[in-house]
């Protein structure tokens, strides 16, 4: 499902009684105990939905190939799991073009393993 951005505020801008109020699908903001409104803005993005969803499945045990080594694998482990739950608090940036650039150096590394492995 792909929503574009004023119809997603709408959605997240909802009445709340806390955080998981706020929460449409894969998409998370924060309630404003204040005023009892969830906020416009997610505090998530799609790359860490994408780690949460699906690289910290493929990647949260060893990988069944020999070929990888175990630290390239450990250090794999450990990116996706910073890019799913960065653990940032509330009004902090989270870094997503260094973890973003973190995943695919470390991916890029695992391809040029399985690959030389093939040979």
């Amino acid at each position: 499902m792909a929503f574009f951005e004023p119809k997603m505020r709408e959605i997240l801008e909802q009445n709340c009684t806390d955080d998981e109020d706020c929460n449409f699908f894969d998409c998370f903001s924060r309630c404003d105990l204040r005023v009892n409104k969830c906020g416009a803005q997610r505090v998530n993005n799609n790359l860490q939905v994408i780690c949460d969803k699906i690289f910290r499945h493929w990647f949260s045990a060893p990988l069944k190939s020999s070929a990888v080594s175990f630290q390239l694998q450990l250090q794999l482990q450990e990116a996706v799991q910073e890019c799913a739950d960065p653990g940032v608090p509330s009004g902090n940036t989270w870094r997503a073009p260094s973890v973003f650039w973190k995943l695919r150096r470390l991916l890029q590394a695992t391809l040029r393993e399985l690959q030389e492995a093939e040979k």
